[in-house]
């Protein structure tokens, strides 16, 4: 896959699958060894999905700029709206609060894709055609779905540079 918006989705989950994010999840999962159910979802969790879990959605890319890298080479500089979105709920036995437990997640996220403080964000995003800067961060923010269920969504922009024919 190495069209687009696409390519740039596959190499967000390649990065993901790379960290040890999937683990850091599962581990809170009613029953870590779950195999039939992911961490990581594009726009909307699978019914039945043990929380917490992630859910990516991207808007659609707008190009920044065009330049020639000469005769027969076009490239785009394309900026891609990412939002993550992490939904937890209140695990059996922990002493953290669901609210405190949606916002270790967001730093566990921040810590590999970008905004944390302290920590220097370990991705690589590496596109089939072109190449990605490394994420700017946007912001993150918690919301209380209900008593049991936070959302802790942070938000990226992320600049592609890829080759076009034209």
């Amino acid at each position: 896959m190495s069209v687009g918006t696409a390519d740039f989705q596959k190499a967000l989950n390649t990065a993901w699958s790379n960290s040890a994010l999937n683990a850091v999840f599962k581990a809170l999962w009613p029953d870590p060894t779950a195999e039939q159910y992911v961490v990581l979802h594009d726009q909307e969790a699978t019914p039945g999905q043990p929380r917490p879990y992630c859910v990516i959605d991207t808007l659609s890319p707008s190009v920044a700029t065009r330049m020639s890298g000469g005769v027969d080479s076009n490239y785009e500089v394309r900026d891609i709206l990412l939002t993550l979105n992490i939904f937890a709920e209140k695990k059996a036995g922990e002493s953290r609060s669901v609210k405190e437990l949606a916002a270790y997640l967001a730093e566990e996220v921040m810590k590999v894709f970008g905004g944390h403080p302290t920590v220097k964000p370990t991705a690589v995003i590496a596109l089939d055609n072109g190449g990605v800067l490394p994420l700017l961060y946007q912001t993150d923010y918690g919301t209380r779905i209900n008593d049991d269920i936070w959302q802790w969504t942070i938000t990226y922009l992320a600049r592609t540079d890829v080759p076009v024919m034209s």
